[in-house]
């Protein structure tokens, strides 16, 4: 019962898919060149500034999301 209210509390966008193990395209991805709600990229882990990722391929907007997108600990 706790877990499931935990997981009750967490936004759906800040719940994170396992990471591939190899670059993903935009569209694999469901990339967006803007946000989710409050999600962007720059406030994600696997963000790299300026403009990349450790997941997807390409150049990346801050401002944007995907599917992988996952809040730092």
């Amino acid at each position: 019962m706790l877990a499931a209210i935990a997981g009750a509390v967490v936004p759906a966008g800040a719940r994170a898919e396992p990471p591939p193990l190899h670059l993903v395209s935009k569209a694999e991805a469901k990339y967006q060149p803007t946000p989710n709600g409050m999600f962007a990229c720059a406030n994600c882990t696997f963000f790299i500034k300026p403009r990349a990722c450790k997941i997807v391929a390409g150049d990346i907007s801050s401002y944007g999301w995907c599917r992988f997108f996952d809040l730092p600990d």
